[in-house]
C-alpha cells in the first residue's frame, strides 16, 4: 500500500472517530473505531469498528451506522478533501475482546518467568 494511501486511511479513521464524539456522544460511548481502509481507486471505505458489550450492543450499533452512514459520509466530505467522497461500510471486528484477552495471558505469567 502506499504511502498516500495509508495517510488518506488515517485521516478517514480519525476523522469519523472526531465526527462520532462530537455529534453522538451518547450513543457511540461504547465503539471504538479501529481501522479505515480504502479501496485503490478512493470509492469505497471500509471503516472497522469494535464494541465493548454484548451482542445486543454490536447489534444495535450495526443498525446505527446503516441509519447514520449518509450523515457521517457528508460530515467527513466536509473535513477530508478528495476528489470523490467514498462510499463508507462499517464493518464489526473484535479487536477489543482480542486485546483483553491477550492483557490477561500475559497478566497471567508470574513475574519470575518475565
Amino acid at each position: 500500500m502506499s504511502l498516500r494511501l495509508n495517510r488518506v486511511n488515517e485521516a478517514i479513521e480519525h476523522e469519523v472517530n472526531r465526527i462520532l464524539r462530537i455529534y453522538f456522544r451518547e450513543e457511540t460511548v461504547p465503539v471504538t473505531i479501529v481501522g479505515a481502509l480504502l479501496s485503490p481507486d478512493l470509492k469505497e471505505a471500509s471503516i472497522k469498528f469494535s464494541v465493548i458489550g454484548n451482542g445486543d450492543i454490536c447489534r444495535r450499533m450495526l443498525k446505527f451506522f446503516s441509519k447514520y452512514k449518509n450523515f457521517i459520509k457528508q460530515k467527513l466530505c466536509q473535513k477530508v478533501q478528495m476528489r470523490y467522497t467514498p462510499q463508507l461500510k462499517f464493518e464489526l471486528t473484535d479487536a477489543i475482546a482480542e486485546g483483553n484477552r491477550l492483557i490477561d495471558i500475559l497478566n497471567a505469567i508470574p513475574e519470575t518467568e518475565m
